[in-house]
């Protein structure tokens, strides 16, 4: 016979191997029930704070623009200061942090002065094409005025009535740009302070991080810092061979419908491929401009579309692919973060889009819990492979 535990248990429990009149596993209850809860609100708080992070990455845009920037700039020209100081006595060490230095400060003379170059030769050729222009634009605003009155027929507000004055489409350009201007002129200036600093601190900051979380961890953070640098300056190669690349087949697609100043939109175009998107837009629009004000409309139109296809493949194949192999980012990845980054920051975000993206993987890499997510962003399919490709030579 069996006990009345035995009974009491055969009558709340059945004899169908322990198992719950209601289908609940014994000693399980509703842990499931619960345990899928948590997972539910972990989730949901992950939503929550990555939407955080990203209000607060496009709120702060104003600071951390340079500060990142600054980062960049300082991992990159950093061998240069290396290599100095080991060529030089502790006395001269100094000598470091000046080359680094002056290698931005003529980088960034290199570009200005290139686009300066550009600007005066433009400025010089632009009188044998200002009637041609002159008429196109007026065309363009007839166009837009008629379009205008019809859309204000019904309100009573013709073209030219009430004695206002049209703005000026150029006049309001041009405040545009140089706003912009001067805008991104003080950016760069602050970008060059910061890196300054960072690469003047940069040794005090390592015995800090030594000191508060010992030798271990500053030994990963250097590591994780020089696999960081070593992949921006392979960026920054590829990005230099996507730019001549693309000033070539400007070239060679301009030159076969006979347009003129063929080398100078190539160069344009070499130099605008460090801005992405906006970049890209003028490049190709400045030449389409003179072809339509000098040339027939079918072929601005043919010029218009070879150089949009050229831009299309460089800028959605080839450079995503190319980077992505040299990054190891998925060129998937690339373009996602192109689009995320350039809508919190801008141009700028453009910019800094793919660094960003292998900043952000490698970091994830050195943490245990969120490595999964480093692996999902490379183009491959194990951490050991990953790790070969941005472990620092």
């Amino acid at each position: 016979m069996r006990s009345e535990a035995a009974e009491a248990a055969g009558v709340d429990g059945g004899t169908d191997g322990g198992r719950w009149d209601d289908g609940r596993e014994p000693g399980g209850g509703r842990g499931g029930t619960r345990i899928d809860r948590v997972n539910l609100a972990l989730w949901l708080l992950g939503v929550l704070a990555a939407a955080a992070s990203l209000w607060v990455l496009q709120a702060a845009a104003s600071i951390l623009i340079p500060l990142v920037s600054a980062f960049f700039v300082a991992i990159a020209v950093a061998p240069v200061g290396r290599w100095v100081r080991g060529r030089v006595s502790r006395r001269l060490s100094w000598l470091g942090l000046t080359a680094s230095m002056l290698l931005i400060l003529v980088i960034l003379a290199a570009f200005f002065g290139s686009m300066a170059l550009v600007t005066q030769r433009v400025a010089e050729d632009f009188p044998q094409y200002a009637e041609a222009l002159g008429k196109l634009w007026a065309k363009a605003n007839h166009w837009f005025q008629g379009a205008k009155a019809d859309l204000t027929a019904q309100g009573g507000q013709g073209v030219g009535q009430g004695g206002e004055v049209p703005v000026d489409p150029i006049t309001g350009f041009a405040k545009t740009a140089l706003s912009s201007a001067g805008q991104t002129i003080s950016t760069l200036v602050l970008t060059v302070f910061l890196s300054l600093l960072m690469q003047l601190e940069a040794p005090v900051w390592r015995e800090k991080i030594v000191i508060t979380l010992g030798r271990e961890r500053c030994r990963m953070a250097v590591e994780a810092v020089a696999a960081i640098a070593q992949q921006f300056r392979r960026y920054l190669v590829v990005s230099s061979v996507l730019g001549l690349i693309t000033g070539a087949l400007y070239i060679g697609w301009l030159s076969l419908f006979g347009v003129d100043l063929v080398l100078l939109w190539g160069f344009l175009a070499f130099l605008l491929n460090y801005v992405p998107v906006v970049g890209s837009v003028v490049a190709g629009a400045l030449p389409v401009l003179l072809v339509v004000a000098t040339q027939d409309a079918g072929t601005a139109m043919a010029v218009a579309a070879g150089l949009l296809v050229i831009e299309q493949v460089m800028g959605n194949f080839v450079a995503p692919h190319m980077q992505g192999k040299q990054l190891a980012i998925s060129p998937l990845v690339v373009m996602i973060a192109l689009l995320l980054w350039s809508w919190l920051w801008g141009a700028a975000g453009a910019l800094l889009a793919a660094p960003m993206a292998v900043l952000i993987a490698i970091t994830l890499n050195h943490a245990d819990a969120l490595r999964p997510f480093a692996i999902f962003m490379s183009d491959k399919s194990d951490r050991e492979r990953f790790d070969a490709h941005t472990h620092p030579e």
